[in-house]
C-alpha cells in the first residue's frame, strides 16, 4: 500500500476506530450535505497551482460537519465559503509557523464568512492541514482547525461573499 494511501486511511477514522469514507475535492465546487457531511474532504487540486473554492451549503442548524484536510499544497489558494451573505462562520484556528516555531490563534469576526489558505501566510503549507466546519445554527456554521503557515502568519477569515 502506498504511502500517500496509509496516510489517507489514517486521517479518515475517526475515534470509534471505523473508516470515515473520504472525498478528494480537486477543482471548485459545491459542497452538499448528501455527498460531503461526515465526510474526510481531502483539499487535492492536483498540482497545487489552480485556485479551488469550496461553497458550504446554506447553514440551517442541521449539524452537519465538513471535515477539509489539505492532502496537496496549494499555493493559488484553496477557499471554504458560505453559500450566501447572510451566513457567517464564527470560531478560531491555530497557525504555526513552519521555520521559527511560532503559534498564532486568529479568531473570526463577526463578519467573518471566507476562509483562505493561500499555502503561506493564512495556512495550508503542509499537508495534514485541518479545518472541521459544523452547521451549528441558522445562518452560523462554526470552524476549528490547526494550519501550517509560512512566513508572518496571518487571518485566514474575511468578509467576501455578497
Amino acid at each position: 500500500m502506498s504511502n500517500a494511501r496509509n496516510l489517507a486511511n489514517l486521517l479518515a477514522r475517526n475515534v470509534t476506530g471505523t473508516l470515515t469514507p473520504i472525498v478528494t475535492l480537486t477543482a471548485t465546487g459545491n459542497i452538499t450535505a448528501a455527498t460531503h457531511a461526515g465526510k474526510t474532504l481531502l483539499m487535492g487540486e492536483v498540482g497545487g497551482n489552480a485556485a479551488a473554492t469550496f461553497t458550504l451549503p446554506a447553514a440551517t442548524g442541521s449539524g452537519a460537519e465538513y471535515r477539509f484536510i489539505v492532502s496537496v499544497v496549494n499555493t493559488s489558494n484553496y477557499k471554504i465559503q458560505v453559500a450566501n451573505a447572510n451566513d457567517t462562520i464564527d470560531g478560531s484556528v491555530i497557525l504555526h509557523q513552519d521555520s521559527a516555531n511560532t503559534v498564532q490563534t486568529f479568531n473570526t469576526a463577526a463578519t467573518s464568512d471566507t476562509i483562505t489558505l493561500d499555502g503561506t501566510t493564512t495556512g495550508g503549507v503542509s499537508i495534514g492541514d485541518e479545518l472541521t466546519l459544523v452547521d451549528m445554527a441558522s445562518n452560523q456554521y462554526s470552524v476549528k482547525g490547526v494550519l501550517t503557515a509560512s512566513g508572518t502568519e496571518a487571518t485566514p477569515f474575511s468578509a467576501a461573499v455578497s
